[in-house]
């Protein structure tokens, strides 16, 4: 499902000349951070974009989207973003602008609540009981000499194999589940450090990325 979200006048903020500048951002739908609640893009994430619209003076169009269609509209469009995270020590890919680096999270290890499973016992576990979301924390795994599992590109079918049991470990990032009910999952072992970056198509113009990472700065960032 698609959303479009015009913010250039919001109730709570101060009401900004209409400009003809749009930002489409794409996300895969993360828990409490980026979903659909009645119809409409809700979550952490879609607070902080809307505070960073407001700033740059910008309409803002919103999507949930998969990684294969985030990835095909950042080579096809001029005006797309959308969120990357990767290890804090990779130098960001030139398939994408890095505007402008949001925070930082860790990658962990997460299993049901009262399964603890410390990392020294991974190697008990058979690859086909582990799972992994997003390309940061496979690039981790990856550092760390920890075979990559299968990878899921949705974080809450995800979360609900490893509560059916289907999978015993997943893979995933501080940030991606700050916001579960508490008791959802077990937190292990931390695993390395990650970047958010808030990245666009190379096709954008250099004043526009400019005027985001402008914007960005005047948001007062969560830490997770």
């Amino acid at each position: 499902m698609s959303y479009r979200y015009h913010i250039a006048c919001l109730p709570w903020l101060l009401c900004l000349p209409a400009m003809a500048d749009t930002v489409r951002f794409y996300l895969p739908p993360i828990p409490a951070l980026y979903e659909e609640r009645a119809g409409q893009p809700a979550g952490l994430y879609v607070e902080l974009l809307q505070h960073m619209a407001s700033h740059a003076g910008i309409t803002l169009h919103l999507y949930l989207a998969s990684r294969p269609r985030i990835l095909q509209s950042l080579q096809r469009q001029d005006d797309a973003c959308t969120a990357v995270t990767l290890a804090a020590n990779t130098p960001p890919p030139a398939s994408m602008q890095y505007v402008y680096a949001m925070g930082q999270t860790q990658a962990m290890l997460f299993t049901r609540p009262g399964d603890t499973l410390p990392l020294a016992e991974l190697a008990q576990v058979s690859p086909a009981k582990r799972m992994v979301f997003g390309e940061g924390v496979a690039s981790v795994l990856q550092q760390r000499g920890i075979a990559v599992p299968q990878r899921s590109e949705s974080l809450q079918e995800a979360v609900a194999m490893l509560q059916a049991q289907r999978i015993r470990v997943l893979f995933a990032t501080r940030a991606a589940l700050s916001r579960l009910v508490p008791g959802t999952l077990e937190a292990g072992a931390e695993l390395g450090p990650l970047v958010s970056w808030f990245a666009c198509t190379t096709q954008m113009p250099a004043a526009m990325t400019a005027r985001l990472a402008s914007a960005w700065a005047k948001v007062p960032l969560p830490r997770f």
